[in-house]
């Protein structure tokens, strides 16, 4: 009669560690593929990009953006120029997110241009949105040597 008792016993932490593991492989896999918080640490710029190129200086390094045409708009294409000065980069990213709704995860990864040290350039556009104008977040994060450099513009497209 102890058998049946210890088979049952075992049964049950079993599913119960699948269950713990279950979760965890949810919990560790949502964490993984989540979007950039929008409130991440970084430095805001009050520039308007479409006015002018923006210039945001980080510590010792300083990040120029600049994005043609000046009349950004959902649907065309936009070319990004993003200097870096001060420290050298590896790698550049722009994320794009609607600051008033969800539109999706847009993100473009700069090429480095030969010749031109910290000078990386990309092309992307924004998504449709329903509304017909809408304000967006442009984030800039460069991988350099002083580390992590992340700032973020501020806009509204039609």
């Amino acid at each position: 009669m102890a058998q049946p008792e210890a088979k049952k016993s075992t049964s049950q932490y079993l599913y119960l560690l699948l269950l713990g593991g279950f979760i965890l492989a949810i919990w560790l896999g949502a964490s993984m593929f989540s979007l950039p918080n929008k409130e991440s640490p970084g430095y805001a710029s009050n520039c308007d990009l479409r006015q002018q190129s923006c210039k945001v200086d980080i510590g010792e390094a300083s990040l120029t953006l600049d994005i043609q045409p000046r009349e950004i708009r959902s649907l065309t294409p936009l070319s990004y120029q993003v200097s870096i000065e001060g420290t050298n980069a590896s790698q550049v990213m722009i994320s794009l997110q609607g600051s008033e709704m969800y539109m999706g995860i847009n993100q473009t990864e700069l090429s480095p241009v030969t010749g031109k040290p910290g000078v990386f350039k990309g092309q992307g556009e924004l998504a449709v949105c329903t509304t017909g104008e809408m304000k967006w977040r442009l984030t800039v994060s460069a991988k350099t040597e002083a580390g992590q450099l992340n700032t973020w513009f501020e806009f509204r497209a039609k």
